[in-house]
């Protein structure tokens, strides 16, 4: 027992005199291995379980977003009261997922839009709420395609409540937008529709937003019928009779530059579209009115 007790003060005394003689730099080193070894004691008995139950976390709310996301897409998909695919969507308005939130902000919008028992307050509230709800998406998720998307739809919506000038000067942003969820997802045939729409209402602009949009810009946006017809092709050409509208402005602005036999074509397709919902039956109507006035234009 003595003997281990002096073993144990020459080591002791041993190590006092070799730690007097460690130089700065060779302190320096044990602090980092001091610091490696706590790094390690991660990986060791507590460590690991903790390390792996967040693992564990993160994958089960993946997996919880995705089964979201999934019933989302099927309960839009199916054309059913908007008001459903809302109730389900806004429990998670403050997700940190863009993918959900670009999904809410179009529940939000669709109900404004469509609903069948929305006032013009709540209306004006959901489009307000839809707009907050893909910017916050966009603030997460620079990268994504939908929000980009709907965040350009939704400010364009936000404008009809702002003013012809608040509009006019978003006009490039939401354009900006647009073009970049198209770079993103050249699949999504929606967004070149968006497109072809900001092309149509320049074309058309008035001559007193032309003046708005002069002292806003100096050298203001402009867009021709046949940019419009370019992006309304590339729609129709990803996804082919995927949209009423898309059919019907097609046909007008081929009846605007003249191009009689493929406004005819569009047309005769919009007035034939199997309508699902209000937006389309009213679509259907306006293709019909369109054709009449074609026909009547060609017989004289």
């Amino acid at each position: 027992m003595n003997s281990r007790r002096i073993l144990s003060r020459r080591l002791f005394s041993f190590c006092r005199r070799f730690s007097n003689q460690v130089t700065a730099s060779q302190s320096a080193i044990f602090k980092i291995c001091q610091r490696k070894a706590a790094i390690f004691s991660i990986f060791s008995g507590s460590g690991i379980l903790l390390w792996t139950r967040r693992i564990k976390s993160l994958k089960a709310k993946e997996v919880d977003d995705k089964s979201i996301i999934v019933e989302a897409d099927n309960l839009y998909s199916t054309g059913d009261e908007p008001r459903h695919l809302y109730n389900y969507l806004i429990k998670y308005k403050d997700s940190t997922n863009a993918e959900i939130l670009w999904r809410v902000s179009r529940a939000s919008r669709d109900l404004a839009l469509n609903g069948s028992d929305v006032s013009k307050e709540d209306k004006k509230a959901l489009i307000y709420d839809a707009f907050e709800t893909a910017k916050r998406a966009l603030e997460i998720d620079e990268t994504n395609w939908g929000s980009h998307k709907w965040f350009a739809i939704t400010l364009g919506d936000v404008g009809d409540y702002e003013g012809t000038k608040i509009k006019i000067s978003n006009a490039y942003v939401i354009k900006d937008h647009l073009e970049r969820a198209l770079q993103l997802n050249p699949k999504d045939a929606t967004t070149a529709h968006c497109i072809g729409l900001w092309c149509l209402a320049f074309a058309e602009l008035p001559w007193y937003q032309q003046k708005i949009a002069s002292v806003l810009f100096g050298t203001p946006p402009t867009s021709t019928y046949e940019e419009a017809i370019k992006m309304f092709e590339l729609a129709e050409k990803t996804e082919p009779n995927f949209y009423s509208v898309n059919l019907v402005e097609l046909g007008r602005c081929y009846m605007m530059i003249g191009d009689n036999r493929h406004a005819l074509l569009y047309l005769d397709k919009a007035s034939k579209y199997p309508a699902t919902n209000d937006e389309d039956r009213q679509a259907v109507e306006r293709a019909k009115k369109l054709l009449e006035e074609l026909i009547a234009k060609n017989k004289k």
